[in-house]
């Protein structure tokens, strides 16, 4: 009887925990708000997800001093890609993803590697997850966001909104391409 009313315990305080964390709503008109680091420099860097659908979504983006744009992602690149998109942004266009490109979010074939296997593969690296140290937990307004943390053998670290219809990329460090992000704000 002991036994079951720790066992009953244990899981009533690790549900308390889970619930104490963000996890913000994510839909068409959300923006999320950036900082990019990149060549030694900061960028303030906003997208919006402008367009969303089951096989579409189109993502505007504006980056100060550079100017707006977009990327559109169709059914097969939201399906399963496993290349992030990383060419400079051009302003004043709406760039067209290829299937196998996704930006600033996991595809579902890697959404359900992150659940099923607890690792994705991203640019051809193999990211697990690990437990964040308490360092490593994202806030937003105060609050613990329900992120999911992945890491690369060479120290690169994905930060994952933990939501599977949106799983956003809330913090990139360590990119070997030199392009590191830090999510400011939600709206």
């Amino acid at each position: 009887m002991k036994n079951i009313f720790l066992a009953v315990s244990t899981l009533l305080s690790l549900s308390a925990v889970s619930q104490d964390k963000l996890n913000p709503a994510v839909k068409q008109g959300t923006k999320f708000t950036y900082i990019v680091h990149t060549g030694g420099q900061d960028y303030n860097f906003s997208t919006s997800l402008d367009s969303v659908s089951a096989n579409y979504v189109k993502m505007g983006w504006n980056i100060e001093g550079l100017g707006s744009g977009g990327w559109i992602m169709k059914k097969n690149s939201l399906e399963k890609a496993t290349h992030g998109f990383w060419d400079h942004p051009t302003a004043g266009s709406d760039v067209d993803l290829s299937d196998d490109q996704i930006v600033l979010m996991l595809s579902k074939a890697q959404w359900q590697s992150l659940q099923k296997e607890k690792k994705i593969i991203l640019d051809d690296q193999s990211f697990v997850v690990k437990s964040p140290t308490d360092q490593q937990l994202q806030k937003l307004s105060g609050k613990v966001l329900d992120l999911v943390l992945l890491e690369a053998g060479n120290g690169y670290r994905i930060w994952v909104l933990n939501n599977a219809s949106f799983p956003m990329i809330f913090k990139i460090e360590g990119n070997p391409r030199d392009i590191d992000l830090d999510l400011q704000s939600i709206d």
